[in-house]
């Protein structure tokens, strides 16, 4: 079984790509579906490859501030992201929890004996751990899970510092500051028993927040009955992923919590692997702007700008054109983040002297044009892999070409929306 287990735990290896965009969002007043979507956007950019990079960058530009830590432990590979924003003169943190990237969290997600999980400080945590009492009227948690706990934010770093007591600290010093502890398959598996650790310490339910995406189960049934009434956690799965359902498969004794939401893969994407966070993180963004449609496609009230950029054209086929929205909304978000004198106009108007004529009636200096087209890759297993191809033109004023940009994508592993999205990025 543990053979079986450790093949799945590969695959999921080098699978999580994070892409850049801007993070358009009212932090003053978080709805589910913006937490949602930054906790899937911190879950990507918590990985240590150039997209993850170029993510943690995005959230700064946005005021976030960025500490990123990867501590080689003997029994953990910990990686984890806590961004913090002071909003409303209260501090708001995301901490995102690595999911499996090494050989090192494959073992520690095929840990899965039990132990016990008791305790309300560090002292007491070690104690209960060498209970060999494991009957079933105690809560009881995946040990390997635990160990990353206990590795990750309850031993000193190599800054010396224990992250999980600093936040208790100023948690219970500080009772209008708030947690969000996300994670994606171990890394999810990770915040929830993070978070009834915290609990455990004084923390108040107020202060914190878990999402979890693609989360196995973490413990038996006397765990969830007891922490999940003082536990606010939303537990995204998505149809048709089998790695959520491995530590209960491998440990009978453990199981889900109830508070479970239930996401499909586009039709699309359903030929990737649907525990892949880029799908998660897909269907996050198009639940956010499904949520904020209106006030993404409003026409803003403004008498000049100096770039004036016109609806993308898009030569997709068919199965294609439900995308095109989502990509136009990403793209204006972007966009008007990079340039607050700029003006996106997503009108239907194909005819480029209208065009620029809208540009001079708001005294703009430049006119932009992008397109993009998609082709199905031939030699793919799928057909339903494609590449992409963007180009990008600015234009001055009057008409003249000043400079064109053209990059080419596919997905293989991005999804459609993310390949734009990451073309734009090329446009330089």
């Amino acid at each position: 079984m543990k053979k079986i287990l450790a093949i799945l735990m590969l695959l999921m290896l080098n699978l999580n790509i994070a892409l850049a965009q801007n993070l358009e969002i009212d932090e003053t007043n978080l709805s589910e579906k913006d937490i949602q979507y930054l906790s899937a956007w911190t879950s990507l950019a918590v990985y240590n490859d150039k997209f993850s990079l170029l993510a943690r960058d995005i959230l700064k530009s946005n005021g976030w501030n960025i500490r990123f830590y990867n501590e080689q432990i003997a029994k953990s590979d910990v990686k984890y992201l806590l961004a913090d924003k002071k909003i409303n003169d209260k501090d708001i943190f995301f901490l995102s929890i690595s999911g499996t990237s090494s050989w090192q969290d494959v073992k520690t997600d095929l840990a899965v004996e039990a132990t016990v999980f008791q305790g309300h400080n560090l002292d007491e945590f070690l104690q209960s751990r060498n209970d060999k009492d494991l009957s079933e009227t105690k809560p009881l948690v995946h040990k390997g899970f635990l160990q990353y706990v206990q590795d990750g934010f309850f031993s000193a770093n190599s800054s010396g510092e224990i992250l999980g007591l600093d936040l208790v600290e100023h948690l219970k010093q500080c009772p209008e500051d708030k947690i969000y502890i996300t994670g994606h398959s171990l890394g999810g598996a990770v915040a929830e028993l993070l978070t009834a650790r915290l609990l455990d310490m004084g923390v108040s339910s107020n202060q914190t927040e878990t999402i979890t995406f693609g989360a196995p189960a973490v413990g038996n049934k006397t765990f969830v009955d007891m922490y999940e009434p003082k536990m606010n956690l939303t537990r995204i799965t998505m149809k048709g992923d089998i790695v959520k359902n491995l530590a209960q498969i491998a440990n009978e004794r453990f199981v889900q919590f109830n508070t479970n939401e239930v996401w499909t893969v586009s039709k699309l994407e359903n030929d990737k692997f649907a525990h892949n966070m880029l799908l998660y993180f897909d269907r996050a963004i198009k639940n956010y702007y499904d949520s904020k449609e209106d006030i993404a496609l409003a026409t803003e009230d403004i008498e000049t700008c100096e770039t004036y950029v016109a609806k993308p054209k898009y030569d997709f086929p068919n199965e294609l054109q439900s995308e095109i929205n989502y990509m136009n909304l990403a793209l204006k978000d972007k966009l008007l983040k990079e340039d607050e004198d700029c003006f996106v106009d997503l009108s239907d108007d194909d005819l480029s002297s209208n065009v620029f004529q809208k540009a001079k009636a708001l005294n703009a200096k430049y006119v932009v044009f992008y397109e993009f087209s998609a082709n199905k890759i031939k030699d793919s297993t799928s057909n339903k892999r494609y590449y992409i191809y963007g180009s990008k033109y600015i234009y001055d004023i009057n008409g003249n070409l000043i400079r064109g940009f053209s990059a080419t994508s596919d997905t293989k592993e991005m999804t459609v929306l993310q390949s734009v999205l990451y073309l734009e990025c090329q446009f330089k």
